[in-house]
Order: structure tokens, then sequence, then C-alpha cells
């Protein structure tokens, strides 16, 4: 497990880990015996050897991490998870936590502070992402797109949503295209993002190193956020268009 140098500029403790995984191998026995009953359920209802590996090995790792900030033993955390199914430590004072996977990778975002929200992606051939562009991308990006070869990737669009989105807690099918990234007009290497989302607190993320034929991004929000208890609809009318800068970390 390899722990990922962010950005400058990122929240003081914030910390993003990332796991190697061999996909063909059984699973650990001492990955095994950390989870609970109903995640060792969970993962035993998946079809694929390689998906039970990649989730029990992910789920293991988390429990580690945790319980490396929080004092607890890493069999005896217990969870509990919001509305659109985002989960949290059952009790307060550990980290904010996201965790992604896909391929042989996978993704561990901890965050002392605020909310925080990981995603990685395998890039695929363009005729498999074609149609999924009407489903991710705002109106204003699918003109850029189509009208601008120098426009941001796609996937690159794709796994910053995903992170931000998954760091407020939101469905993220509902509000992909409640936000549109592109090219900042600021200084090299930055994000313009406007949104349409029910959120105040400011928000900001990082795309991460990945390794070839990946794409991945970090999302964060801040205390603030986290402070009003994630109730988001309280922070704004919906419709109203907001825009955050975004720094960014080049791929490596």
């Amino acid at each position: 497990m390899q722990r990922l140098q962010l950005a400058e500029g990122a929240p003081e403790g914030l910390e993003v880990w990332r796991l190697s995984l061999d996909l063909n191998a059984p699973v650990a026995d001492d990955d095994d015996r950390l989870l609970s009953r109903a995640e060792w359920q969970r993962a035993q209802r998946l079809h694929r050897h390689a998906d039970v590996v990649r989730a029990v090995a992910t789920r293991a790792a988390l429990r580690r991490l945790l319980s490396a900030h929080t004092g607890i033993a890493p069999e005896k955390l217990a969870f509990t998870q919001n509305a659109y199914g985002k989960p949290a430590l059952e009790n307060a004072g550990g980290p904010a936590f996201n965790v992604s996977h896909s391929g042989h990778v996978a993704l561990i975002a901890l965050a002392p502070g605020g909310a925080v929200g990981v995603d990685i992606e395998r890039c695929r051939p363009e005729a498999e992402l074609a149609p999924l562009q009407g489903l991710v991308l705002s109106p204003s990006e699918q003109l850029d797109h189509a009208r601008d070869s120098s426009a941001l990737p796609f996937m690159e669009r794709w796994v910053v949503k995903e992170a931000v989105l998954k760091a407020l807690g939101l469905g993220i099918a509902d509000h992909l295209q409640a936000l549109s990234i592109t090219s900042s007009l600021g200084p090299p290497g930055t994000y313009h993002l406007e949104h349409s989302l029910p959120v105040s607190s400011p928000l900001q993320a990082w795309p991460l190193p990945a390794p070839s034929g990946y794409a991945a991004a970090l999302g964060y929000v801040d205390k603030s956020y986290v402070d009003s208890d994630c109730t988001c609809y309280a922070h704004g009318a919906q419709g109203q268009r907001d825009s955050t800068t975004f720094q960014e970390i080049h791929h490596g």
C-alpha cells in the first residue's frame, strides 16, 4: 500500500493510499478475518473471484488505516451510512473516508476534518464511452467536448465529478449534470467548476497520480459542510449556479 503525494495546497492531514491488487490470488486470511459478517456476506454475493478479492482486500485495508487513526482494533470498527449509502464510522472522532476501486487498483482517502471523496476508473475505448457522455456531461460540456479537440478528456471530467459528489455524499447519477468542469483561465493546471448543487461550502478537487490506463481524482468539502450535518438542501436554492476553481496535480 502506497501513500500518494498530494498537490500543494491540499488540506493538512488529508491522506490518499493506493493499493495494487492481485486479482488472481486467493483471498488473504489476514484480510478475511478483519471483515464483519455483513461485509463478508456482501463480498460472497459477488460472482467473480476478482471482485471478491478486490472487495475484501480494499475493506481490510480501510479497516487497518482507520484503526491506526482511532486506536480501535480493525475488526472492532463499526460503520453507518447516510441516505445515499455513503459510509462513515459509527462513533464520532475518527476521520472521514472514501474508497474507490477499478481493475487492479484501489484508492482509500482519509480526512480528519471535512468530507472526502475519491474515484478511480480504468480508461475505456472511445466507442464504449460515447453512450455515457449524455449521462455524465452537462449540456455545456457536451458542446465543449464536441467542438474542441483540446477540451478536457471525458474520463478526467468523469472522475472529478464522481469524487466531488462522493465527498458531498449525494447520489451520483442524479447530480453528474449539475457540474460543469472546464480548464481554468487562472493559473496553469487548475479547473473551473460551475455547479447548481444545493451547497454553499467551498468545493475542492485534485486529479491524483494514477497508473497508465487509469484516471483518478480526489474531492473535498470543508468542515462547515460536515458541521451542518451534510443537510445539503439547506445550503441554498436549487438551480443557483456557483463556481469553484479546482487545483490540479498531474497524473503520474
